[in-house]
């Protein structure tokens, strides 16, 4: 049985990626320079979260 689909999630203005779409696509370390400059970029670009522990269990 196939699922159906809710008429009013369907959304015209954003539209499912194809293959070309994910072909254009670059990292975010590529294009964040461009967006917002290198120094904000670069915050934007560290990790978050727990540091890693040298020595592991």
């Amino acid at each position: 049985m196939k699922k159906r689909i809710n008429p009013k999630l369907i959304d015209s203005e954003n539209p499912e990626l194809t293959n070309d779409d994910f072909a254009k696509m670059r990292p975010a370390s590529d294009v964040l320079p461009e967006i917002f400059g290198t120094e904000i970029a670069k915050e934007l670009l560290i990790p978050r979260g727990r540091p890693r522990l040298e020595k592991t269990k």
